[in-house]
């Protein structure tokens, strides 16, 4: 059967095409690899708007202006891409083109709003901006893979910056990948959030054509997220899930939560810190009393209160927020962990750095009967809180 050519990959853009340009001044560098002493001056060009997963301030796209012999005496002032052009050649010899891949890291605003705000949008999720998205670092590229990063509990994607420098640090990474943020309100049942994921992906994919596999990496939460997109739950499921849910039609929010299958377009998911089984800190008096500060959005709530009459599987007739959802008494982690994903899975977990033996170990949140996969193809346990998802061991087995 015929199979239509990829599409090429984006031409850069034009010097004209920029809404701004602004020159890097002092380059600190702070990570080894995204830094190169050079000819040309670093700086960085804002893309604005940029498509619907663009950052909300537009791409910050790295670039070295240099002064090039023009004809006569005069010179030409070019913008040159210093990840395509290594050097350039001045007649008497090739020099190094300027490089700094950190300052457009420090002026995007594709790492979303600050970790403050991940509080925020727990305890009031009605507060978020907008719906939960998918948003590139940088211009869609058809040729590099999509690597979707997916934040935890109480988070923001802002938590993934000192590990993204790192990835973008690697040659071979920034070469092969592209990078995506989903950014949610952490509050919401987990189910639900699974399932804007679902369809943020569905988005992106169909607006831009994607046809390279993408792989999926989750922490703590995010991973129980990420598992949902390479698994299967069935009606059968989702009924013992939450009773009454096969009585609803097909098209309403809570079946869709529910009742799934693997993705295709999926090949690898990283599990960081992950509680396949649940934590008991969920059900800790703590826990509980933040889950009673827990504002849902009006929408959420208006479906709750719409599914009441057909549902018997609510606990005292509330939609369960995210930290109930993750209990060991979980019956959606129950029903989600009976599978194994339909793809080569990695899992990454910590004990803190404990002599204890590793089944009885724990991140301080995770324990390790939780975070362990079986199913995994590799498991590398580092000596870390549950915090450890930057920590340099663990962004080495990422690589």
């Amino acid at each position: 059967a015929f199979e239509p050519a990829p599409p090429a990959p984006p031409e850069r853009p034009a010097p004209d095409t920029f809404a701004e340009l602004t020159p890097v001044e002092s380059s600190r560098i702070r990570t080894p690899g995204l830094h190169r002493p050079g000819l040309g001056v670093p700086s960085v060009g804002r893309l604005y708007p940029g498509g619907p997963n663009a950052p909300r301030g537009g791409y910050q796209q790295a670039v070295t202006a240099i002064a090039l012999p023009a004809a006569g005496r005069g010179r030409q002032v070019a913008l040159t891409d210093p990840e395509l052009v290594e050097a350039v050649d001045l007649g008497t010899g090739r020099v190094p083109l300027a490089m700094d891949l950190e300052a457009p890291l420090d002026a995007t605003r594709a790492l979303g709003p600050g970790i403050f705000r991940g509080l925020r949008y727990l305890l009031r999720a009605d507060t978020f901006s907008g719906e939960a998205r998918v948003s590139f670092l940088q211009p869609y590229d058809p040729a590099k893979r999509p690597l979707v990063l997916i934040h935890g509990l109480m988070t923001t994607p802002r938590m993934w910056d000192r590990l993204v420098r790192e990835l973008l640090a690697d040659p071979c990474v920034r070469e092969q990948y592209q990078i995506w943020f989903f950014c949610y309100p952490t509050a919401q049942p987990v189910p639900l959030s699974a399932l804007q994921l679902r369809t943020a992906l569905n988005d992106a994919v169909a607006w831009h054509d994607v046809r390279q596999s993408m792989v999926l990496v989750g922490y703590s939460m995010g991973g129980v997220l990420a598992r949902a997109q390479v698994s299967t739950l069935t009606l059968a499921q989702a009924e013992r899930i939450l009773p009454g849910v096969s009585d609803l039609p097909k098209d309403h929010l809570a079946r869709q939560a529910l009742v799934f299958e693997p993705r295709a377009d999926v090949s690898r998911t990283v599990f960081m810190f992950t509680p396949h089984r649940g934590s008991r800190l969920a059900t800790l008096n703590v826990a509980v009393w933040a889950t009673r500060l827990i504002r849902l959005p009006d929408w959420v709530r208006n479906e709750a209160s719409d599914m009441l009459s057909a549902l018997r599987g609510l606990p005292e007739g509330r939609l369960p927020t995210s930290i109930q959802g993750l209990s060991p008494r979980s019956r959606f982690l129950a029903e989600l962990d009976r599978a194994p994903p339909a793809v080569p899975a990695h899992t990454i977990l910590g004990n803190r750095g404990r002599r204890h033996p590793l089944s009885r170990s724990s991140d301080g949140v995770v324990p390790y009967s939780s975070a362990h996969l079986p199913a995994a193809v590799s498991e590398v346990v580092v000596p870390t809180g549950h915090g450890g998802f930057d920590h340099p061991k663990s962004i080495a087995e990422l690589k």
